[in-house]
């Protein structure tokens, strides 16, 4: 049985929070008991992305040349079946992986985690699917969502089969997508802020407070050059507010694979892969983003533009920005100064997510496993992966990666994993410029974004790619690459469709 869904023991409860969860109903009280108690052990280890922990000697941690034979740049055999190779390819989160073949693969816990690391998995699941309420409202503890938001609840936007639908019909849109805004000079909206918010509560007298607008979506027809494509048209509630010459950015969800295991791989390997002068003239400037913290600048690792340096900032970001929830990393409503109806609407809470929540929350994103690696066909699957290096791809979305130590879950230290990413961001070219400069990256610069998983997201007929949605297929988010991936998908381009196919299914497989 997952552990997702399983009871632990028994034990006294010791915080308030525990006390407002197991109100919820007398099932929780197996589940939580013993797990807020070991919350006091400590929280997640948040290695700092800006120094690495225990790496091994810092190297480009590049791809394995082939799965089969090892020839020079993945020369591809005949046969693909190579049992070393194999061996190295088909496993993916390392002591993080489980079956594939399972329902709701996006959110089950890693196996065999020992019980002193469960501390705060359990009590952050219920965080996870919890539905916030505004302040005031609802449960203790559990209140505190807006006044402006996009959704009150993780799982309105992440799904536990990958990612939710985002394009309805005639032009409306559903929760799994929202907007950022600015421009590239990195300025947000005097306004609305870096970010639009489409939802609103309704205040202590009963008023529905404004939303800030409405978004809404026409699609745009393929060209010579460019694929189908999406294009966002923005309606203000207050028309004396116009968004002017601001460029609107939308962003999926993605599926939450491996989360921690990103935050392990030592800031040494990440620097090491970089080569923004490009350097080996093979075309690829991959850099780090530096994000400021304070008085340090740390490696952003998260989201699409890798703008936050852990995955504690992350899911803080995420309830600021996304929730309109407030920690102790970002105190501040999400709203500018141009808008008091923020500032003066009752809160939650000084923060509304405390410490222990948040650190909850990071506990269980932690704690989630890694669908292994799908073949029906190992040789196949192989070619596939031949060609997936021979045609560049593996250049950003590099196959394999080496986790440092972790104190707090020592199971996922030293993991050899399969994330096909480098961390990097990249120049996508013009076609995926977005206009909106995020922290340092620019606004025709993307993070490379972890492949492990993709193949089961693409088993739904309803799911996008790329950072809006705006691919509906693999092939259409291949093409629409550019920049620094332009040789790669002009070589995908060129492939015979037989050599195309096997390559899309390769990723449909990992």
């Amino acid at each position: 049985m997952s552990l997702l869904f399983s009871p632990l023991p028994r034990s006294t409860p010791q915080s308030p929070l525990l006390a407002a969860i197991l109100r919820m109903t007398l099932l929780n009280l197996s589940i939580l008991t013993i797990a807020l108690s070991l919350i006091a052990c400590g929280n997640s280890d948040d290695n700092s992305p800006g120094v690495p922990s225990t790496p091994d000697t810092p190297s480009n941690p590049t791809p394995p040349t082939s799965p089969d034979t090892g020839e020079n740049h993945g020369g591809e055999s005949d046969n693909g079946s190579n049992d070393t190779a194999d061996t190295n390819w088909l496993p993916t989160g390392g002591a993080a992986t489980i079956a594939a073949d399972i329902t709701r693969p996006f959110l089950q816990i890693i196996p065999n985690l020992p019980s002193n690391t469960l501390g705060g998995v359990s009590p952050g699941r219920e965080l996870f699917i919890t539905h916030w309420t505004p302040a005031g409202e609802g449960r203790v503890l559990f209140d505190g969502v807006g006044p402006l938001f996009n959704a009150n609840a993780c799982t309105q936007c992440h799904s536990a089969e990958g990612r939710k639908p985002v394009y309805a019909a005639n032009g409306e849109l559903n929760d799994a997508i929202l907007f950022r805004l600015g421009n590239k000079q990195g300025l947000a909206h005097g306004y609305y802020g870096e970010q639009m918010q489409h939802q609103s509560i309704t205040d202590s007298t009963g008023v529905k407070i404004a939303t800030e607008g409405k978004m809404q979506y026409v699609n745009t027809a393929a060209t010579d050059n460019t694929p189908a494509g999406i294009r966002f048209n923005f309606t203000p509630t207050d028309a004396n507010q116009p968004l002017g010459d601001t460029a609107i950015s939308g962003r999926i969800s993605p599926q939450l694979v491996g989360m921690w295991l990103l935050n392990l791989i030592p800031a040494a390997n990440i620097i090491a892969a970089s080569d923004p002068d490009d350097s080996n003239n093979d075309g690829i400037s991959g850099r780090v983003h530096w994000v400021n913290e304070g008085r340090e600048q740390k490696i952003g690792r998260f989201g699409w533009k890798a703008i936050n340096t852990s995955l504690r900032i992350q899911n803080a970001n995420a309830m600021s920005q996304d929730m309109g929830l407030t920690t102790s990393v970002f105190m501040e409503p999400n709203c500018t100064v141009n808008q008091p109806i923020c500032w003066t609407a009752a809160n939650g809470g000084n923060p509304e997510v405390s410490d222990s929540s948040l650190d909850a929350v990071t506990d269980f994103m932690t704690a989630l496993a890694v669908p292994e690696r799908r073949t029906g066909d190992l040789q196949t699957f192989n070619k596939g992966a031949n060609l997936f290096a021979q045609t560049g791809c593996a250049s950003c979305h590099t196959p394999k990666q080496k986790t440092g130590d972790s104190i707090r879950f020592p199971l996922l230290s030293q993991q050899t994993i399969y994330p096909y990413t480098d961390l990097l961001l990249h120049d996508m070219g013009a076609g995926l410029d977005d206009g909106v400069k995020e922290k340092n990256a620019e606004s025709f610069e993307w993070r490379t974004p972890p492949l492990w998983g993709i193949g089961i997201v693409a088993r739904d007929a309803q799911a996008r790619f790329l950072h809006d949605g705006r691919a509906s297929t693999l092939t259409e988010a291949i093409l629409w690459h550019g920049g620094e991936a332009e040789a790669t998908k002009l070589r995908f381009k060129q492939l015979p469709s037989e050599k195309k196919e096997t390559l899309l299914t390769f990723l449909q497989g990992i």
